[in-house]
């Protein structure tokens, strides 16, 4: 079986079931196939075949499912692409991938069209959304007048069928390759865990080029011809009236996210009864956050609680919406088809209630990195993958995920690699030594920070440096509090002891200067 087949089976038994609402546009399964085919036409027109990438970078629209489907279907890789990256970042990642073609929108295409043309021809990529932007050909270009696609492409659930890229503890984003496989199982889990149904409308609010909303929200639900409606961006105000209008049963979100929708509820009134499942990630969820939900959306007995990494497709562990209030700070057990142990340093399995490195088999894993072979072999080990996050198990199995081995920051739901924004803190002139941490944040999670030391003779202000950053780095990645020091931390062998920082940090809650503005969040 393919990911495709599950349009196909959807299209059949729920020919005219709405499968996407987007603000006043609604399509159903039958009318969303048809476009699907269509394009694959158009895409086969062009050359696209098994292997090749097909690239999107867009904000969240169903033309952005299309593509993938599409993509997957003629066995080329659907590769989404982050908008909130800037120039550097993003010709980075179209270097490495090379897609073949690439779906833009109004709102992406001038910062594409400044730097595209070095990786692709620009009749190559088409923008959605009506007036194209930097004279790219509109997207309906290729969907329009097509017939539907009557070919037969060979596909085994072996096969790739997405190229996701996510930040790593090195400065560069890796590209994660998932097959068929990975993501069919991916479903099955989660259909399974959170006991998903037919009949559910479905909210997919998170951005669509991670694999959280794109593998754990919209596969689940086009694979029971349920109903999905799409949100550009969160919005807490149109989320809450389109729950009450189009009487959403399924919210997702992560604690970013449902902080800031109960700062905007907060002594207002919505009838948000239809909703019966809620389901959070990315980060833990506090039990107070918890507490203020259930009040806001009264038909639900719990949050599920979802773990998971880009690696694993994404879904790890989920935590039973029964048990959200039982379990604090807790991710829950292993999903039914997944192996997880939690070795010491060693490789040995380690007593229960003690951290040790989660590791995880199954066939949800990843098929490797791409192009990059030493990372895969060093993170994928006689069939399991090494995740670098340090968990621990209680007496019921559950998992708490207590650390980072890796050196990451998560921040509003976003990964953020402390390593990729030292680099760019480098290259300012200013700047002699610099280490990024994060600290604890009510809203974000965690706060990017950066402790700098200046070069002798120079006082740069919290302003320049949170200035000269966002010109090279997404909004997410900017520190939001900026710390000037005469020395940093260090250890016997030169290393800085981030701990020492987020300590010293963490307790003082203050910067030299006003913190850069947040930029990150859902």
């Amino acid at each position: 079986m393919d990911v495709g087949q599950f349009l196909d089976i959807a299209a059949h038994r729920r020919p005219r079931t709405t499968a996407i609402i987007f603000g006043k546009h609604r399509t159903t399964y039958q009318g969303f196939r048809d476009r699907v085919l269509r394009l694959m036409t158009a895409l086969s027109h062009l050359g696209v075949g098994k292997g090749d990438r097909v690239a999107t970078l867009t904000w969240n629209r169903p033309e952005m499912m299309e593509v993938h489907l599409a993509a997957l279907r003629l066995g080329a890789l659907f590769t989404p692409l982050n908008f909130r990256l800037r120039e550097e970042e993003l010709a980075y990642v179209l270097g490495d991938s090379a897609p073949s073609v690439l779906v833009t929108d109004t709102r992406c295409a001038d910062t594409l069209g400044r730097v595209v043309e070095d990786y692709l021809s620009p009749e190559r990529v088409f923008c959605t959304g009506g007036a194209t932007g930097r004279g790219f050909p509109p997207y309906e270009r290729l969907v329009e007048g097509q017939t539907p696609f009557r070919g037969r492409v060979n596909i085994q659930a072996a096969d790739p069928c997405q190229l996701l890229y996510t930040s790593g503890t090195t400065a560069r984003p890796k590209g994660v390759v998932l097959t068929h496989e990975n993501v069919l199982w991916n479903a099955f889990n989660m259909i399974h865990a959170r006991r998903d149904r037919p009949d559910d409308v479905a909210l997919v609010v998170g951005p669509l080029f991670h694999a959280a909303a794109l593998n754990s929200h919209f596969v689940p639900r086009l694979a029971l011809g349920s109903t999905m409606v799409i949100s550009e961006k969160f919005d807490p105000e149109e989320m809450m009236q389109t729950v009450r209008r189009e009487e959403v049963t399924v919210v997702p979100g992560n604690p970013t996210l449902f902080i800031m929708l109960l700062e905007h509820c907060s002594g207002k009134h919505y009838n948000a009864s239809s909703v019966r499942t809620l389901t959070s990630g990315a980060d833990k969820l506090p039990d107070p956050v918890k507490r203020a939900l259930l009040e806001l959306f009264p038909a639900c007995e719990g949050i599920f609680d979802v773990y998971g990494l880009t690696e694993c497709g994404p879904c790890v562990t989920c935590l039973d919406a029964r048990d959200s209030l039982r379990k604090t700070a807790c991710v829950g057990p292993p999903l039914p088809f997944v192996q997880v142990r939690l070795l010491d340093e060693k490789g040995r399995a380690v007593p229960t209630g003690n951290p040790g490195e989660v590791v995880v088999r199954g066939p949800n894993v990843m098929k490797g990195y791409y192009n990059l072979p030493e990372e895969t072999d060093r993170v994928l080990r006689d069939g399991w993958f090494y995740s670098g996050d340090l968990a621990r198990a209680d007496d019921e199995g559950f998992l708490y995920i207590v650390d980072r081995k890796k050196d990451m920051i998560v921040s509003g739901g976003e990964n953020v690699s402390a390593r990729e924004v030292e680099e760019v803190l480098f290259r300012h002139p200013d700047v002699l030594k610099a280490a990024v941490f994060g600290i604890p944040d009510p809203k974000w999670g965690e706060a990017v920070c950066a402790a700098v030391v200046p070069r002798p003779a120079k006082a740069p202000s919290p302003d320049a440096i949170a200035s000269f950053l966002k010109q090279r780095l997404a909004g997410y990645k900017v520190p939001k509090r900026i710390y000037f020091l005469e020395h940093l931390p260090e250890s016997g062998t030169g290393k800085v002891r981030k701990a020492d920082l987020k300590k010293m940090f963490s307790a003082s809650g203050k910067s030299s200067g006003p913190p850069a503005p947040d930029q990150g969040g859902p």
